[in-house]
């Protein structure tokens, strides 16, 4: 048998693991709502992984789907650049991959998208016959939206609201990409380039983002009892 010493140190610590579990699924942004202004929400590249597999689930487009939420965070690409992409637009470079795309007022630009996210492209438009000048994910943008909220909401992760986050449900996933892109390089002049932001005011948000986000995983982690 243990004590009640023993007994109380035994809840303490799994009241603790239930808390960090939990504060783990909420948003970076609801998590600083107390933070700065020009705090950019997104969602971790764990909880898209978990998205693109439920996504994934869909038994008429589950691939399709699936690909389409993990494009948009390994490009950063807008929702309605994304949707226009097409086969033709891969580039294979000798430093890697990039996309081709129609901006802002159609205006041409390029991004880098990672090796696996191209091969995984080229081998969906091969097995689902999409021609070269075809786009690679004939939806509208309404379509888009339902297929990213009905993920968030079978993944269990909450979704952003437009209201407290200024933000929807899909460009999030811009974010979030940008985040993770920061998070493994280090270099916000690199991503200024992948989110062809003109003022690198702009990117300045998501280094700071990136060093709050941070700076409260490393206090959350302190046991101060």
């Amino acid at each position: 048998m243990t004590d009640g010493k023993n007994e109380t140190a035994l809840t303490v610590r799994a009241d603790n693991a239930a808390l960090r579990n939990k504060t783990s699924q909420v948003f970076a942004i609801q998590r600083a709502e107390a933070g700065a202004d020009d705090y950019v929400p997104h969602v971790s590249a764990g909880q898209v992984k978990l998205m693109a597999v439920v996504a994934g689930q869909n038994k008429r487009h589950g691939e399709r789907n699936a690909l389409l939420i993990k494009f948009l965070f390994d490009s950063c690409l807008r929702v309605s650049e994304a949707l226009g992409v097409r086969p033709v637009d891969l580039q294979r470079t000798p430093d890697g991959w990039t996309v081709r795309v129609l901006g802002k007022g159609s205006k041409p630009g390029v991004v880098a998208i990672s090796a696996s996210i191209a091969a995984e492209l080229q081998s969906y438009c091969y097995r689902a016959r999409i021609g070269e000048s075809e786009r690679i994910f004939p939806l509208s943008r309404s379509q888009a939206f339902r297929v990213v909220t009905e993920a968030f909401d079978k993944a269990g992760i909450p979704r952003p609201s437009k209201e407290r986050d200024h933000v929807g449900g899909v460009h999030i996933l811009r974010h979030s990409g940008a985040i993770e892109r920061l998070r493994l390089t280090g270099n916000p002049r690199a991503t200024q380039s992948q989110l062809r932001h003109k003022s690198a005011l702009m990117t300045l948000r998501y280094l700071k983002t990136l060093s709050a986000d941070e700076s409260l995983k490393i206090q959350q982690g302190v046991e101060l009892w």
